[in-house]
């Protein structure tokens, strides 16, 4: 198992989703607006990763896929919403990854404190947006989930936190 490194990797298909949901439900431009950001920061990203190993046309089946996905996901309402769980559950299962690898090695000193902390106050100002515009429970469900596990994961990282002694 590789070590995490950090609360949001690049996971292009979760923002898809998300950006989808909250289209398909018909929320506020505003509720949603990084996630465009978000994919298109991420296609950068990966086209820039394939032209840099020399072979560009190797992203056509991620294109396709990207694509493809964007018009499955509302093909019907079960299917957009059978997603969004999915989603939370990878994300569960990338911070308990994190916690497993924290806790197997004893030592944090690769992972920031205060990006998880930055992480967790992100989770309380989207349940706050949430609760203010569209109450949607599924969102409020993942945003807490996630709050609680990235103080979980915060905690961790100070509990193995080094300390430094400085030197005369």
């Amino acid at each position: 198992m590789g070590k995490p490194t950090t609360p949001s990797e690049i996971i292009t298909p979760r923002y898809l989703v998300f950006l989808r949901y909250q289209c398909y439900y018909e929320y506020p431009l505003l509720t949603y607006l990084e996630y465009p950001i978000l994919i298109a920061q991420d296609i950068i990203l990966l086209l820039g990763i394939f032209h840099f190993n020399g072979n560009v046309f190797a992203s056509a089946p991620y294109v396709a896929l990207f694509v493809a996905s964007w018009f499955v996901l509302t093909l019907r309402k079960w299917i957009i919403d059978l997603s969004m769980s999915l989603c939370l559950f990878i994300s569960v299962a990338s911070k308990f990854a994190q916690l497993q690898y924290l806790w197997k090695t004893g030592d944090s000193g690769a992972v920031s404190a205060l990006t998880w902390s930055l992480a967790s106050y992100t989770c309380v100002a989207r349940i706050i947006t949430t609760l203010m515009t569209t109450n949607d429970l599924t969102l409020l469900t993942r945003f807490a989930t996630m709050l609680a596990l990235n103080l979980w994961v915060t905690a961790t990282v100070l509990r193995y936190r080094k300390t430094v002694l400085k030197a005369k």
